[in-house]
């Protein structure tokens, strides 16, 4: 039976979304706004990449802003023949990453589990502070402590790099977050940041992985890039 020419997958496309399947190496940006076929651009591309020699199946890795995204992601490369794609989010990826190189790096033990809400963690710690410190709202420390992590910003360097952001003074906050991660690696357990986080300090101390990962993927698409922050880009520069 002789294979489809991949030039079917252009077929209903318009001139820009044609131009944007058929690059298919280097950076590329895509802009295009809701409703105007960008999910089916970026399918269409990746399959064009495979099926025009580009990139083997297996290589690719598709990015997602949610499970969700991804499981339909997914879905449209296997309609269009292509089974081996691979679509996640950047946690989703990490997670996976950090479970197959988190034994062998920490004498055998497995990764922690991940921490569904940091306010379990907080809330106590919060009524512990001082004075109508302890009325802090959790959640705006937990925002804070997100803001902080997604910019690597750890809680010895926080009154130098992120005192104005803080709901409550500067060096109460640095003790707070301090205590937070305390508790967090107590417990055995890691926080949504730290998926990324962790990821990225694996792949940049520990060149054998680092190696590992970018040989078993190498062409990526990112979806909504736009809403990408600084830890999650250092993750994708870190795979490319």
């Amino acid at each position: 039976m002789t294979a489809a020419p991949p030039e079917r997958l252009l077929e209903d496309l318009n001139a820009s979304q044609r131009e944007a399947v058929t690059v298919t190496a280097g950076p590329l940006a895509i802009i295009a706004g809701a409703g105007s076929g960008k999910t089916r651009v970026i399918s269409r591309r990746a399959a064009y990449a495979i099926e025009t020699g580009a990139v083997p199946a297996d290589q690719i890795l598709l990015v997602t802003f949610t499970d969700k995204a991804a499981g339909e992601m997914v879905e449209r490369m296997v309609a269009l023949g292509h089974s081996g794609v691979m679509a996640r989010t950047f946690h989703a990826a990490a997670l996976a990453q950090l479970r197959h190189f988190w034994p062998s790096r920490h004498d055998g033990a497995a990764l922690p589990s991940i921490l569904d809400s940091k306010l379990r963690l907080l809330v106590p710690l919060i009524g512990r502070l001082p004075g109508g410190y302890r009325f802090t709202p959790a959640k705006d420390v937990a925002d804070t402590i997100e803001w902080a992590k997604v910019r690597r910003i750890k809680p010895e360097r926080w009154v130098s790099e992120g005192a104005d952001r803080a709901p409550i003074p500067a060096d109460l906050f640095g003790r707070l977050y301090r205590d937070y991660e305390r508790a967090k690696e107590r417990a055995g357990l890691l926080d949504f940041e730290d998926m990324l986080v962790k990821t990225v300090e694996l792949l940049e101390g520990d060149a054998e992985a680092a190696a590992l990962v970018r040989a078993r993927k190498r062409w990526f698409s990112v979806d909504e890039y736009q809403d990408t922050n600084a830890l999650s880009e250092r993750l994708l520069e870190l795979w490319l």
